[in-house]
């Protein structure tokens, strides 16, 4: 079963609005990842072409590195734990939604 245990929202430029990211982990888990200088994050894309371009929006201010790109339904990325704005827990069903 496919869940969205978590939403995280990541600082950009600070024009922009701040990228929101879709997560199958924990919130407590990756509460903790915060305390590191670099965060491990696991987001959904729904593909390669939608939902939003993982690839192009990774560049909002830090370095940041996305890898993992199999299966194709998330992406494993790296960033500034410095950038991470906050982090919800939340329980959506991905199979019922």
């Amino acid at each position: 079963m496919k869940k969205i245990n978590s939403i995280i929202t990541l600082r950009h430029f600070e024009k922009d609005e701040p990228l929101i990211i879709y997560s199958p982990e924990s919130a407590d888990i990756l509460s903790m990842r915060m305390l590191n200088k670099i965060a491990e994050l696991s987001a959904y894309v729904y593909d390669d072409d939608s939902f939003y371009d993982l690839d192009k929006e990774m560049t909002y201010g830090s370095n940041s590195y996305i890898v993992d790109r199999k299966p194709s339904t998330h992406r494993n990325l790296y960033v500034n734990a410095k950038d991470i704005i906050m982090i919800q827990e939340a329980d959506i069903d991905l199979d019922n939604h």
